[in-house]
């Protein structure tokens, strides 16, 4: 009866655990679905603003053609204040640099 007995227990024990296990790991599936559900909607955010970048350059192009071509100043002077410039010869637009950040400090101790 006594070798019975501590078989049982520890059957008993095992059977706990593995109910342990099984619970962990839908926590941990679930947790992982929430993670792929937000990796997801950030890429999506990512290939949208890629598809707007391209939008964007096509309208600044397509407004320094028409400031270029109908000598619009009101249209340069746009585009001047958000940092695009229109190429007089070619009536193709330019950004200009950005501006130069200070010089990073010297690490050092």
């Amino acid at each position: 009866m006594g070798t019975e007995g501590w078989i049982y227990r520890l059957l008993v024990a095992l059977a706990g655990i593995t109910l342990i296990l099984v619970a962990a790991y839908i926590v941990v599936i679930q947790d992982n679905r929430s993670i792929q559900a937000e990796v997801n909607q950030r890429q999506q955010f990512i290939n949208q603003s890629i598809q707007l970048g391209r939008f964007s350059d096509m309208l600044i192009r397509a407004l320094a053609a028409a400031a270029a071509d109908g000598k619009d100043d009101k249209l340069r002077e746009l585009l001047a204040k958000n940092g695009i410039t229109i190429n007089p010869k070619t009536g193709a637009p330019e950004r200009e640099p950005a501006p130069a950040a200070g010089a990073p400090a010297p690490a050092g101790r």
